[in-house]
């Protein structure tokens, strides 16, 4: 089941199946859907088939990646559990929607609550994460939204406030291979800038998001259809940004904006025995029985008026996102404080 909210100016759709946003799109251009991205079953890996496919941005959690041998025998699926199962759905109104499902494998129960901006193509969610089981456990959460065509094509540019990183193919050697954003490597050491890739190069870069900034930031501009989707974050939220990107043997056909806790896309067996600490930054976290854990973040789509140049920062402000690119600046007005929202 899909339920839909929106405003004079944007339609925001979530999919009960799976819980995945799955649509974000402006009015005027309802054809261009930054979120299109969807796997088919047969795409799925083996051990989520009986679930939800991917679609959209979904939430990974419990997890980022595989589990372990035995976790996949139990019934774990990749990406966590609750990107595989039904999540109750409440539609508040026009503008709030209420969402939850509880993972009984992984032990946790997720609320989330999506607000629509009643003036502009902003969305907040803050997700509520419970530890229901009688014990403590290791915990990962990553967001994972996913571009795909007509908004994906070769122009494409990703920006964001990334520094060091590493390729994951690497990662039990990643601060030895490490990088600087946006330059990236392939596997025959091959430098290329990751903003707007044109090496046919399937591969998950991971980054630290600017220790000096107190948010992170993660931008996607399609010069085709002149639209900018973009997500703003608390930095102590998520602290790391990880930019997928897979190719068939001509074109790029996903490009994951993902940001979470996790540093490593493994199973936590093969995190503890590699690094527990990448560059300073914790690769996993941890919630006690009983805890409960909120994390928020917006979502924005903004239609420049006229030319639109590389984004070089994304700030906020009080009741405003402000974009600023080479040239200028660009404020999304809202009805939110989102200086209030991020700083609780």
């Amino acid at each position: 089941m899909k339920t839909s909210l929106e405003n004079n100016y944007c339609v925001l759709t979530v999919d009960s199946f799976g819980g995945a946003i799955t649509d974000f799109h402006l009015k005027k251009d309802a054809q261009i859907n930054p979120l299109s991205f969807t796997f088919t079953k047969e795409q799925m890996p083996e051990n989520n088939k009986n679930g939800a496919p991917y679609q959209g941005h979904f939430l990974c959690l419990g997890r980022w990646g595989s589990p372990s041998e035995g976790e996949t025998k139990a019934g774990i699926p990749n990406h966590g559990e609750p990107a595989n199962i039904y999540w109750e759905t409440t539609a508040k109104n026009n503008n709030e929607l209420y969402m939850q499902t509880t993972a009984k494998m992984e032990g946790l129960h997720v609320e989330r609550n999506i607000q629509l901006d009643e003036t502009n193509a902003v969305f907040l969610v803050e997700e509520t994460i419970t530890n229901i089981n009688s014990l403590g456990r290791l915990f990962n959460m990553v967001q994972h939204p996913t571009l795909a065509a007509p908004f994906l094509n070769a122009s494409t540019t990703i920006n964001c406030n990334a520094t060091i990183g590493f390729d994951q193919a690497q990662y039990q050697s990643a601060e030895k291979n490490s990088f600087q954003f946006p330059f990236v490597k392939d596997n025959n050491n091959n430098t290329f800038n990751v903003k707007n890739p044109q090496t046919n190069y399937n591969a998950v870069f991971s980054f630290l998001v600017d220790k000096n900034n107190n948010v992170g930031w993660l931008t996607a501009y399609s010069p085709t259809h002149n639209l900018l989707i973009g997500y703003v974050w608390k930095r102590s939220y998520y602290a790391w940004i990880h930019l997928w990107q897979h190719w068939n043997e001509t074109e790029i056909l996903y490009r994951g904006l993902e940001f979470g806790t996790a540093g490593i896309h493994q199973p936590y067996k093969d995190i503890i025995n590699t690094a527990t600490q990448l560059f300073g930054e914790k690769t996993f976290t941890y919630i006690d029985a009983g805890e409960s854990v909120s994390k928020k973040y917006f979502c924005f789509i903004y239609k420049p008026a006229g030319s639109f140049a590389e984004v070089e920062n994304v700030k906020i402000d009080a009741n405003a996102i402000i974009i600023q690119t080479i040239n200028e600046l660009f404020t999304l007005a809202t009805s939110f404080n989102i200086e209030n929202e991020l700083s609780k």
